[in-house]
């Protein structure tokens, strides 16, 4: 009787320890999973979005698991884990040959472009008949779109455009500038911008970003509205309005659009219609600049742009136009603000 009370005793013992070590084992497991799921693949995908590199081995070292059905678990996560990373790692390596193939392409393009901007503008300048410089000014406004779309598939690749200038430039010649960008330029009025200059290094990726914001007013707004451009100076900078006239954006659109542009998230080449959204973040981001999308008064969206100090100087220390714009006479009409064949 008694033995058999101790080995009743005995056998609950060993029951507890063996319950209590699966249980450990379960939840290491589960914690297991779940710093996987959570922390560890998330940092990881983070990671190799931002451009880093990824060793496998470092990420998912090797572990040491028991022979039993918990370890070989554990052994099958870690399989899991490897597999994914691996995958993700061969990816964004095929993403950065294809971004090196789109680059390479790209400014091939950006020369034929530049040499053809250079040829218009020497056949404008021989020309003095009204209708063929008229059409003339029009193919040279479609190159200079042309060579802004190069230019945005350089920068979704994760370069920087060619051209750059060295010298400060009025703040009013780069907004003329993106506007000459632009298809329907003829609808967007610039106001009267307070005096300012943006530094050279600015220049290109500003005229872009801007061009970009502009392109999504007039496009987005019915053909007979204007699209307003206004500017002020403020604490932190200098803040550049675009308006336009439109239907607007619903509350969860004018969200989605701001989160898009703050968190400079990967580019998703199915979403078509957001490039230029994806172009303006990284642009904004590479300088500090500030962009937000608000409703605007007259029932279309507003662009708020604002430029840092550190992009800004004084206008006694810019050079002027930029150097090499062509001169227009006063009785040629063309898309203002035409900058160098760079």
């Amino acid at each position: 009787m008694l033995l058999g009370l101790v080995a009743v005793l005995a056998a609950l013992l060993v029951s507890v320890r063996i319950g209590r070590g699966l249980v450990a084992e379960l939840h290491a497991l589960r914690n297991s999973a779940l710093e996987l799921a959570g922390r560890k693949l998330p940092a990881t995908m983070r990671r190799l979005r931002s451009g880093e590199e990824v060793d496998v081995d470092a990420e998912v070292p090797a572990g040491a698991h028991g022979g039993d059905e918990i370890g070989q678990v554990h052994q099958a996560l870690e399989t899991v884990q490897r597999a994914a990373v691996t995958a993700a790692v061969e990816r964004a390596e095929v993403l950065s040959g294809v971004s090196g193939v789109f680059v390479n392409l790209a400014r091939r393009s950006q020369v034929l472009v530049h040499r053809q901007l250079t040829l218009l503008d020497a056949m404008e300048r021989r020309t003095e008949d009204p209708a063929e410089l008229d059409d003339l000014f029009r193919l040279d406004h479609l190159t200079t779109r042309m060579r802004r779309h190069a230019e945005g598939l350089i920068i979704l690749s994760g370069a920087a455009p060619g051209r750059a200038w060295r010298k400060p430039v009025p703040l009013t010649d780069v907004v003329r500038a993106a506007v000459a960008e632009v298809e329907e330029y003829a609808r967007v009025d610039v106001h009267r911008l307070p005096r300012a200059a943006v530094t050279g290094p600015a220049v290109a990726d500003l005229t872009h970003l801007l061009a970009e914001l502009v392109e999504n007013a007039t496009g987005f707004s019915p053909p007979h509205t204007k699209v307003h451009i206004r500017g002020e100076q403020v604490g932190t900078g200098y803040v550049v309005e675009i308006e336009d006239r439109g239907l607007g954006m619903g509350p969860e659109a004018l969200a989605d659009a701001n989160r898009r542009i703050a968190a400079g998230e990967q580019v998703d080449l199915f979403d078509s219609d957001r490039l230029g959204l994806f172009v303006v973040s990284r642009l904004a981001r590479r300088h500090g600049v500030r962009v937000a999308l608000r409703p605007s008064a007259y029932g279309g969206t507003t662009a708020v742009v604002l430029l840092p100090t550190e992009l800004l100087e004084s206008e006694e220390s810019e050079a002027g136009p930029p150097r090499g714009t062509p001169a227009r006479s006063a009785n040629r009409r063309s898309p203002p603000g035409r900058w160098p064949r760079r």
